[in-house]
């Protein structure tokens, strides 16, 4: 069974995942500094990369959830977009 997402559903999602991993590094950063430095440092800014198009890291690939809606709207107006998504 396949359930299908519009683009605004996958930026709901999206950003319901920016808000849980900001309220997880609040509380990294409150309750246990070391390891949120270590987290900062590593997992935390490669997961906001990933997310959506952040330019506050180096980049960390060239696909991320942001290109990926933005493809999806380009090829559901119509633009030559589309001949790259299967």
């Amino acid at each position: 069974m396949t359930t299908e997402l519009s683009t605004s559903q996958l930026e709901y999602h999206r950003d319901v995942i920016l808000d849980h991993l900001e309220m997880i590094s609040d509380h990294l950063k409150i309750n246990h500094s070391k390891e949120y430095d270590i987290a900062y440092s590593h997992w935390i800014p490669q997961i906001i990369t990933a997310l959506k198009n952040d330019d506050r890291w180096l980049p960390r690939g060239e696909i991320n959830l942001q290109n990926t809606i933005d493809r999806i709207n380009d090829t559901e107006s119509g633009s030559g977009v589309s001949k790259y998504i299967n």
